[in-house]
Parts: structure tokens; sequence; C-alpha cells
């Protein structure tokens, strides 16, 4: 089980740094062309998908190795292994998980609703919208898988993700 997770947080670490990159192709080709006295038809709508699916693709792996902003005034208040920090930690992921979810679920609604009535976006080159809202919706499941999967291995007497990358320990891998 903890390959296939490794293997879905690496999926969606490749396609946040594909969107990434395809951000920078297009700026590159827009510079490029204007100066030839053309450009790239919707690449700005393009740009706008791919940084979407940069942000929200992300949020897993940035999670997983506390590359997040995390506000922790209160819950840095208490030493690391001190009981409330864990609770504090446990609830904080299992609200987490929670809003998460929800958001998931609705964004999964949202490209459902997309595809039955067929949306096209308004930029010149027609693009089906449920295309990129697709990956906004599998960014949000991952995200909300790998909450679940700290908190599971947290009740298990195991240590969040975050927080091993944070103390440098290196994740137990299951062979």
């Amino acid at each position: 089980m903890r390959r296939a997770l490794d293997a879905l947080y690496a999926c969606a670490a490749f396609v946040a740094a594909a969107s990434l990159v395809t951000i920078a192709l297009l700026v590159l080709a827009q510079v490029g062309l204007r100066a030839l006295g053309s450009q790239l038809p919707s690449a700005d709508d393009f740009a706008g998908f791919a940084l979407v699916a940069t942000t929200i693709v992300g949020l897993a792996p940035a999670y997983r190795r506390n590359a997040h902003i995390r506000v922790g005034l209160l819950i840095e208040r208490f030493p690391l292994g001190y009981p409330v920090r864990r609770a504090l930690e446990r609830g904080v992921t299992a609200v987490s998980a929670l809003l998460v979810g929800w958001a998931a679920w609705h964004t999964i609604r949202f490209v459902h609703e997309s595809y039955v009535y067929n949306e096209i976006n308004q930029g010149l080159v027609a693009v089906k919208l449920w295309y990129p809202q697709s990956l906004m919706a599998f960014g949000l499941l991952v995200f909300f898988v790998a909450l679940l999967d700290d908190l599971v291995t947290d009740l298990a007497g195991g240590t969040q993700s975050h927080l091993a990358a944070h103390a440098g320990d290196a994740m137990p891998v299951e062979k």
C-alpha cells in the first residue's frame, strides 16, 4: 500500500512540475512570437489552466515534504512528542481531511456538471472545461488521500509525513 501511495504522490508531483514547465514554455513562446509580430492563441488561458494545475496538484507533494506554509502559533508552543501537541496535530489533520474531502467532493461534482453540459471556455481556442478542471479535482483528491494517510499513520503510532520531513527523518518504506 505504501508503494502505491508514494507512487500517487510522485505522480502528482510530476504533473505539478510539468504544469509549471508548461507555463514557462508558454511564456517563452509568447515572447518569441511577439518579437516576430505574432502570438499564440489563448496562451493566457492555457497558462491559467497550468497555474491551477501547478497549485492544486502540487498540494499533496508539498504537504508531505513540509513545504507548505503552516501557521503553528498554537501547536508550536508545545514541544514535539508532548501529548497535547500530538492531539492538536491529529485534530488539525482530521479537520483538514474533512475540509479537503468536502472540497474534493464538490469539485468532482463541478467537473461532472461541466462534462454533462459540455461547457467550453471563452477563449480563442475552444477547450472543454472539464479537461483542466479534472486536474483540479485530481489534486484535491490526492491531497485528501495524503491527509488521510497521515491521520491513519499517526493513529497507528507513526509520524505524520510533514513532521518526519521537518525532523529530517527518513520516511519508512514498506518492503
